[in-house]
């Protein structure tokens, strides 16, 4: 199967300079999550594979949890990066790059994708490239795309997030800097609230939202389940991070430098693949097993509501997206 690493790394190696190694490239990975989250363990698989695949050619160093920028930052830092010794590497969630390509939006529409699978049918076709095109003008390099996995709600209070939109009538709820969130919260008959990622906690803890949307490993990872009372298990969209570069850095690299990060890339998609769909499995089971947010299934009945209340949420947006791009999609995922 063709992998999305694999299609715009072979575009991107075409695009490059040639040139000897005259010194050792240092790639600063930044990226907001815990270590242990699928994004975390595939930014530290890709570092250990390249220092030790082309020591003395490329190192790498990450940096968790906001520890160099924070998601925003960070793309300012890559667009406005000369240097071609010293590169910023990154994956944001995808919401983050909707300001440089709007077609990135269709990733955040309720429902569009029935499950995973659905998102790598999209993912490792052609039309991934057709969707990040715009970001090279923008000074970014599209390399990857990494899995988290389908979101969960979660909200604090006495009863599930089931019946819409009596459940989240007045409930406010943290969001991505996405207006197709925004527009989806509503729908359902919340209130929506952007926050950067590192604030969530406190602010469920605080009551300054009363609940959230994320995948699994989230949840887990940053402890949101111990300050919530259920999660309900919508699978309502997908959350994953595109990998990217600075592309003035990327852009410069010798060929056969590029080639190898190219390659091993491709090894840390396929072990994200596989450490995001482990997570969905066992962080769930981890939060269930703490016994302090009960998870709780939608009924076909309640999900067929769900599905109804948010089905204006794409419309709305169909003409920044592209409708012929929407309408290539829908014909992928055979809908």
């Amino acid at each position: 199967m063709k992998r999305f690493s694999g299609i715009l790394l072979a575009a991107a190696f075409s695009l490059s300079a040639t040139g000897v190694v005259a010194q050792e490239y240092v790639i600063k990975f930044s990226h907001v999550v815990a270590p242990g989250t699928p994004k975390g363990k595939a930014a530290d698989l890709f570092a250990k594979l390249v220092n030790e695949r082309m020591k003395g050619k490329v190192h790498v160093e990450v940096f968790p949890n906001s520890q160099l920028y924070n998601d925003n930052k960070v793309m300012e830092a890559m667009r406005l990066s000369d240097s071609k010794t010293t590169g910023i590497m990154a994956a944001p969630s995808l919401s983050k790059f909707v300001k440089f390509s709007r077609t990135i939006q269709a990733f955040d529409i309720p429902y569009l994708f029935n499950d995973i699978n659905d998102v790598h049918k999209l993912v490792d076709s052609p039309l991934m490239a057709k969707m990040t095109q715009p970001l090279e003008r923008k000074g970014l390099k599209a390399i990857s795309l990494w899995d988290n996995g389908m979101k969960v709600f979660s909200i604090r209070g006495d009863r599930p997030l089931k019946k819409v939109p009596d459940d989240f009538r007045g409930k406010k709820f943290r969001i991505q800097s996405s207006e197709v969130h925004a527009a989806m919260i509503k729908a359902l008959g919340g209130v929506p609230q952007k926050l950067p990622f590192k604030e969530v906690y406190q602010a469920l803890s605080q009551g300054v939202v009363d609940g959230q949307e994320n995948a699994w490993s989230n949840v887990y990872s940053k402890k949101f389940y111990e300050v919530q009372d259920y999660i309900t298990v919508s699978n309502h969209s997908y959350l994953g991070y595109m990998v990217v570069v600075s592309a003035s850095f990327w852009n410069g690299l010798p060929d056969d430098i590029r080639k190898e990060l190219t390659a091993i890339m491709a090894e840390a998609t396929e072990a994200n693949r596989r450490f995001a769909a482990e997570a969905d499995k066992g962080d769930r089971a981890r939060i269930e097993a703490a016994g302090k947010a009960k998870v709780v299934e939608l009924t076909a009945d309640e999900l067929a509501q769900w599905r109804k209340a948010v089905s204006g949420v794409e419309g709305k947006f169909s003409k920044q997206i592209g409708r012929d791009l929407l309408k290539q999609i829908h014909d992928l995922l055979g809908h």
